[in-house]
């Protein structure tokens, strides 16, 4: 081995084992495709399954031969005299026919759609109808107090956390079902199960990224992303199948648990291994990644990685990405333009939440929506870098947003609307991407699913504003909303400059080097050449 500081001793050691090997293929394709496309299902499900189909008042007496329509005509009350809905919530008294009182034998619901929702089953609809909408915000806090499992795996390892987050999903998720009228209980099984939403995406992928060759680096939030927009498309169409959120619920839950039998490929993070310097564990798990891609360590590899000198740095979780000026102000950057970024979504995503028509394909086609954005989000952060996809993304985004604004507020042109719609539906997806890549980049291996976690943590407290921000687009001007878009694009835009460039650059190991990380790069810059790679090696064995 080449004589290299202790800082590239691991590199030097990846790259006889193979960086770009079948392990690496074999690994990326089971975790960070297969079982992102089967845990999105696990995580989606609950959204769904909690949809409010159309319902009115059970008014008993309904002959045989009488067409519902007709029975809701003398039953039922219009909503408006002008318009054409029945009433959710009321009904006419029977005593005098013309009085309208509160539903008094329950509801009847529409099944074109679902044959039974959780809404549906509980009856939480008219004067319930929030038990709903509060059980969403849960899942969301859920998902806010689950970022510990991130930091865990910082601190303990990323493969213990990937396993503890496959069972709080699938308790969580089947606990629901044993918990029919018991809404508390209901509650705590919701939040159990949306725990470990962010570590199961967070583990795969930051080893991978530890294990990969830096020519790789940009393909697997690709293959994340694809299993992602996969999950969401293909989970209403299952839930549309089956109709009804009980047994939707075990076939998108349950094969979650296939992958605790991956053991053999489900490695620990050798890098992380190397830098709590355990290097006995890190040695075997090289030797797991050397043996699929028909490499070997040799003896003075071995000898070269024993003796490399490892200084533990104390790890206080969040705290620690703030512990210093360079590092806090790198983390500050990254936080505000993940608020940028995931408020914008929010926005876009509760806006077309609120489609009529099919729900099932509605969601379909809002996730399918995403997919081209995330490949040209890669094509554009291998060619041009992360830090101008992104700022590339967040003004093409403010552009659209601001011709949306004006066709809204003055014309109201359908094939714009729609057209700028799918637009910003897409450039979101590439300024997501880019984000998501260089944030893992940036910081060091003992940071590496903190930093990762703490950006989507803080965006996520601040997405609980966006329901009020799409409320003014009903409430006051339908193109105010995409006015706030503008002002948050041109931030995340701003913000994301300041963050430093990652393409073809080394990983940062220890706190010492996230500290120094870009600072040799101008603002303005664009991505220097490939100073760092794993392609230099001939053989199998140095």
């Amino acid at each position: 081995m080449s004589s290299e500081s202790d800082d590239n001793v691991f590199d030097e050691v990846m790259l006889q084992v193979g960086y770009s090997g079948k392990f690496q293929k074999i690994y990326n394709y089971t975790f960070n495709l297969v079982f992102v496309f089967v845990a999105t299902m696990a995580s989606f499900n609950t959204i769904i399954s909690l949809s409010t189909p159309e319902h009115w008042c059970k008014v008993p007496g309904r002959e045989a031969n009488m067409s519902l329509d007709l029975w809701k005509n003398l039953t039922i009350p219009r909503t408006n005299s002008s318009e054409s809905e029945f009433s959710q919530c009321s009904m006419f008294n029977k005593s005098d026919g013309s009085s309208v009182i509160d539903c008094l034998h329950g509801w009847e619901y529409d099944q074109t759609y679902y044959t039974q929702t959780i809404v549906s089953q509980e009856n939480w609809v008219c004067g319930s109808k929030m038990h709903a909408t509060n059980l969403l915000v849960v899942g969301k806090i859920g998902e806010i107090l689950g970022t510990v499992f991130s930091q865990l795996g910082d601190i303990y390892g990323r493969r213990p956390i990937f396993y503890a987050g496959i069972v709080s999903v699938v308790v969580g998720r089947l606990g629901l079902l044993v918990s029919k009228g018991f809404f508390l209980l209901f509650v705590a099984f919701l939040i159990i199960g949306n725990l470990s939403g962010m570590a199961l995406f967070q583990a795969p992928l930051v080893i991978s990224v530890e294990i990969s060759s830096v020519e790789d680096r940009a393909m697997i939030p690709l293959l994340q992303c694809v299993g992602w927009t996969l999950g969401l498309c293909v989970s209403p169409l299952i839930f549309w199948w089956l109709g009804d959120w009980i047994p939707f619920t075990v076939i998108t839950t349950v094969p979650v648990l296939i992958f605790l039998f991956f053991r053999p490929y489900m490695i620990e993070s050798p890098r992380w291994l190397a830098s709590k310097g355990k290097i006995k564990e890190c040695v075997v798990e090289l030797k797991k990644i050397a043996k699929i891609n028909r490499t070997q360590l040799s003896d003075k590899v071995l000898v070269t990685l024993n003796n490399k000198s490892v200084a533990e740095e104390k790890n206080f979780g969040v705290m620690s990405l703030f512990g210093s000026w360079k590092l806090a102000k790198k983390s500050l950057l990254i936080i505000s333009s993940w608020i940028c970024q995931m408020m914008i979504y929010f926005i876009l995503f509760f806006n077309v939440s609120n489609l009529k028509g099919n729900p099932f394909m509605n969601y379909f086609w809002q996730g399918l929506g995403e997919l081209p954005g995330y490949f040209l989000g890669k094509y554009l952060s291998d060619a041009i870098g992360r830090k101008y996809t992104r700022f590339g993304a967040f003004i093409a985004i403010g552009i659209v947003a601001i011709i949306l604004a004006y066709v809204l507020s003055f014309s109201g042109n359908v094939i714009i609307i729609t057209v700028c719609g799918i637009l910003m539906k897409c450039l979101s997806s590439v300024a997501f991407y880019a984000m998501n890549l260089q944030t893992l980049e940036i910081y060091p291996t003992c940071l590496r699913q903190t930093g990762s976690s703490i950006g989507y943590l803080v965006a996520s407290l601040f997405g609980i504003l966006t329901p009020y921000v799409t409320y003014l687009g009903t409430a006051i001007n339908a193109g105010l909303p995409y006015v706030i878009i503008v002002v948050l694009a041109a931030a995340g835009a701003i913000f994301g400059m300041f963050i430093p460039e990652t393409l073809n650059e080394k990983l940062p190991e220890s706190i010492r080097e996230a500290e120094e990380f870009g600072a040799d790069q101008r603002v303005w810059a664009f991505p220097r050449g490939k100073i760092f790679t794993h392609k230099t090696v001939p053989n199998n064995v140095i």
